[in-house]
C-alpha cells in the first residue's frame, strides 16, 4: 500500500500566470491531465507490484515438479538403481575416481530416502544382477550392499539392468517412481539400447559420473606368428593398440618369462616384436603400456606354447599312405612331425585328444565306432583330412555326416593335365602357403571323386576352371578337408607334384594352431580375475579383460535421451547436480532466483517510464512569446494587455 499512499499524499502545487487569452491553454491541460493520470496509474502499478514480488521472492516460493495424487504433502516413493559395475568405472582423472564417486552418489540416494520410501538395486555388466530384485525399506541393508561392490572386469550393457529395473517399479501402485542411472558415460553401454518401456508416471535420472573427455591407450589384440611355434626356430608378435582421444605415441614393452624382450614407440600402427627361439613348454608372456587413467587395461596377458614335435595320426594301409608318410618325413626322419600310422579297423579305439591333425588314407568304409571317434575329434577342434582310394564307392560315404559334400560317385578322367587354381588365397589353410612367382601347379588326373555342384559346398582348390580339388568344412571347433584324389598314384600325379610336400606340411600347421590351445581368452565367471592362470601341471591359461571396454568414446546427453526415450528425465555430470534435481523433483522448484529477476526488470520498466513522464511534464511549460520556462516559478513574458491569473497545476 506504500506507493498507493505516496500518490494520494502527493501536494498539488498551483502556479499563477497572468495571461490575456485562455482558450489554448484550457485545452491544453485537460490533454495534459489526462495523460498525466493515466501515467501516474501504471507508475502506481508498477511500484505496488515490485513491491509484492519482493515479499514473494523472500518468502522463497517453490513449485513442484510432479503431481501430488491425493496428497497434499509429499508420497511414499519407490526407487530403482541401475548401478553400471563395469572396468571403465574405474578411470581415474587427476583426484576424481569415477568409481569412488558413483559409490557416494548411490550412497547420498540412499540416505536421502524418507522412512516410508524403498529401495532396489541392479547392477549392470555383460548382464543385469539383482542385488535388491524387489524395493524394500531396509535401507541399512542397501548401504551395506552398496559398500561390498567392487568393479567388475569385464564390460557393460545397460537395457538388461533397465529393463528389470522398470519391471520392479511396474508393481508400485500410487506410490511415485523413480529410476536412477548411475554410469561413466561411455557409449558402449549403450549401443544395444531399444525397446525400452519405463511408466508415464516415473522420474528418471541419468548421472553421467566419468570424465567428459576421457584419454585411454591399452594393447588391444596379439597376433602370432607362425601359429605354431617349434624349438629352434624365432617368431613375431605383433601388437594393435587402442586409443581414446587425442591420437599420441606411447612406449609398448614385451615380456617373455618376465624378462624384457624389447620396446617399441607407436601409436594406432601395428608394432612388431622378434621373439628369439624359445625351448619346448609353455612360456608366459604379457605386453605393457604405460600408467593412464584407466589402469585395468594396460598390461595384455598371453601364452606362447612352443612343441618340440607336431602328432599326426595316418589311418590307412602303409601302400596307402606310402607317399603321405614320405612327405611327413622328407629326411626319413623329422624332427618336427610325430606322425604314426594305424590301420582303419583300430581307430575306433584310438584315443585322439593329442592328435594335433589326422589323415585318412583310402580307409572308408569305416564301422560306426571309428565315425563316432572322428566326430567327437573334430567337434572338439581337430582337423581331419580325407583322401579317397579304391576300397570305397560313394555309397560308404553316406553315413559320414562330417564330409563338406557327400559324393555322388567315381569318374573316370581321361589323362589330361589341369592346372590348380587356389580360390581362397586368405583361408588360414594357406596363411604360410605362398606359390614362387610365375608358378602354376598342374596335376593330371586319371580318376576323381565326383562331388555335386551346391553353392553351399566350399570349395578351397579347383582343378581346371570349376572342377572341385580340395573342398572344405567347418564342424563344431573344427574342421574337415576332402581331396578328390587319393594320396596314392592310382587316381592322379598329385603325391608327384612339387606342391604336395609344402602342402602337407601346411594343412598340418594349420591344424595345430587351429584353435585348440588359444593364446589367451577373455574373462570368465570361473575366471574373473585377469592374468596367468596355472589350474593344473599342464593347464595353464591367460585371461584379459574385453578390449572393447577399453574405447572411452563419450555419449551427449541428447544421445541418451534419445536412447532411454523417456519423458521425465534429468541428466547430471556429477554428484551435487544430481542431489540439486533430486531435490528440485522431490520438494519443488526455487522461485526466488526467478522472481528476483523479474523484480529488477520490473524496476527498469518503472525507471524508464518515471522518467519519460518527467520529461513531459518539463514540456509542459508555457511558452508565450519565444520564452519559456520549465520553471512553475519562473516569470513569464506577456501581452501589454494582462488578463486574469490562470491557474496551472503541476506535480
Amino acid at each position: 500500500m506504500i506507493p498507493l499512499l505516496l500518490h494520494l499524499l502527493q501536494r498539488r502545487r498551483v502556479v499563477h500566470v497572468r495571461f490575456s487569452t485562455l482558450r489554448f491553454l484550457k485545452l491544453a491541460q485537460q490533454r495534459s491531465a489526462s495523460r498525466a493520470r493515466l501515467e501516474n496509474l501504471l507508475l502506481w502499478l508498477l511500484r505496488t507490484l515490485i513491491l509484492l514480488l519482493l515479499a514473494l521472492a523472500f518468502a522463497m516460493p517453490v513449485l513442484r515438479s510432479s503431481a501430488f495424487g491425493s496428497r497434499l504433502g509429499s508420497a511414499p516413493r519407490d526407487v530403482a538403481i541401475v548401478w553400471d559395475v563395469s572396468y571403465s568405472m574405474g578411470y581415474e582423472s587427476g583426484r576424481q575416481n569415477v568409481w569412488e564417486t558413483a559409490t557416494a552418489t548411490i550412497r547420498a540416494i540412499v540416505n536421502g530416502l524418507n522412512a516410508g520410501d524403498r529401495v532396489c538395486l541392479f547392477l549392470a555388466d555383460d548382464d543385469v544382477k539383482p542385488l535388491l530384485e524387489q524395493p524394500t525399506s531396509d535401507h541399512e541393508l542397501a548401504r551395506a550392499l552398496v559398500k561390498a561392490q567392487t568393479i567388475q572386469p569385464r564390460s557393460s550393457r545397460l537395457r538388461p539392468a533397465v529393463l528389470a529395473a522398470a519391471h520392479a517399479l511396474d508393481g508400485s501402485g500410487s506410490r511415485e517412481k523413480e529410476l536412477f542411472i548411475v554410469t561413466d558415460g561411455q557409449a558402449l553401454p549403450w549401443t544395444d539400447f531399444a525397446d525400452v518401456t519405463v511408466g508415464k508416471d516415473t522420474v528418471a535420472f541419468a548421472a553421467i559420473l566419468g570424465a567428459e573427455s576421457p584419454q585411454n591407450i591399452a594393447p588391444a589384440s596379439v597376433a602370432i606368428q607362425p601359429a605354431v611355434l617349434m624349438t629352434g626356430a624365432s617368431s613375431r608378435v605383433a601388437i594393435q593398440l587402442t586409443q581414446t582421444g587425442p591420437a599420441r605415441e606411447t612406449s609398448v614393452a614385451l615380456f617373455v618369462d618376465d624378462q624384457e624382450i624389447g620396446r617399441r614407440t607407436g601409436g594406432r600402427e601395428e608394432l612388431v616384436f622378434n621373439v628369439p627361439a624359445l625351448p619346448a613348454g609353455v612360456h608366459p608372456a604379457r605386453v605393457e603400456t604405460p600408467a593412464d587413467g584407466l589402469a585395468i587395461d594396460n598390461t595384455f596377458h598371453f601364452l606362447l606354447r612352443v612343441k618340440e614335435q607336431l602328432p599326426v595320426l595316418v589311418v590307412g594301409s602303409e601302400t596307402d599312405a606310402f607317399f603321405l608318410d614320405r612327405a611327413l618325413h622328407p629326411g626319413g626322419e623329422s624332427a618336427a612331425f610325430g606322425s604314426r600310422r594305424v590301420e582303419p579297423d583300430a581307430l575306433g579305439t584310438e584315443d585322439l585328444t593329442s592328435v594335433a591333425c589326422l589323415f585318412l588314407c583310402n580307409a572308408a568304409p569305416l564301422p560306426g565306432p571309428a565315425l563316432l571317434n572322428l566326430e567327437q575329434y573334430v567337434q572338439a577342434g581337430g582337423v581331419l583330412v580325407v583322401f579317397p582310394g579304391d576300397r570305397a564307392r560313394a555309397a560308404d560315404y553316406e553315413s559320414w555326416t562330417l564330409l563338406p559334400a557327400k559324393p555322388t560317385g567315381i569318374d573316370d578322367v581321361d589323362s589330361q593335365r589341369q592346372s590348380l587354381r587356389l580360390l581362397k588365397p586368405t583361408d588360414p589353410v594357406f596363411e604360410a602357403f605362398h606359390l614362387p612367382p610365375g608358378t602354376v601347379p598342374a596335376v593330371t588326373i586319371r580318376q576323381r571323386l565326383a562331388l555335386p555342384a551346391e553353392p553351399s559346398v566350399e570349395v578351397l582348390l579347383s582343378a581346371g576352371e570349376a572342377t572341385p580339388f580340395l573342398v572344405s568344412r567347418s564342424v563344431g571347433h573344427g574342421r574337415v578337408l576332402l581331396f578328390t584324389v587319393s594320396a596314392d598314384r592310382r587316381w592322379s600325379d598329385w603325391p608327384l607334384s612339387p606342391f604336395f610336400l609344402p602342402l602337407v606340411h601346411q594343412i598340418v600347421y594349420y591344424a595345430a594352431g587351429a584353435g585348440r590351445e588359444p593364446a589367451f581368452q577373455w574373462v570368465t565367471t570361473e575366471l574373473p580375475t585377469p592374468g596367468i592362470h596355472h589350474r593344473g601341471p599342464d593347464d595353464v591359461v591367460a585371461v584379459n579383460v574385453p578390449r572393447d571396454e577399453s574405447e572411452l568414446l563419450p555419449i551427449t546427453a541428447d544421445q541418451v535421451r534419445e536412447k532411454l526415450g523417456i519423458a521425465n528425465l534429468q541428466i547430471a555430470r556429477d554428484q551435487p547436480e544430481l542431489l540439486r534435481l533430486i531435490e528440485q523433483h522431490r520438494i519443488g522448484r526455487p522461485l526466488d532466483e526467478t522472481v528476483l529477476w523479474l523484480v529488477l526488470a520490473l524496476a527498469a520498466l518503472e525507471l524508464f517510464i518515471a522518467n519519460r513522464a518527467c520529461r513531459q511534464v518539463a514540456r509542459r511549460g508555457l511558452r508565450v512569446g519565444g520564452t519559456s520556462s520549465a520553471s512553475p516559478s519562473a516569470p513569464v513574458a506577456a501581452s501589454q494587455e494582462l488578463g486574469p491569473p490562470v491557474e496551472v497545476l503541476q506535480r
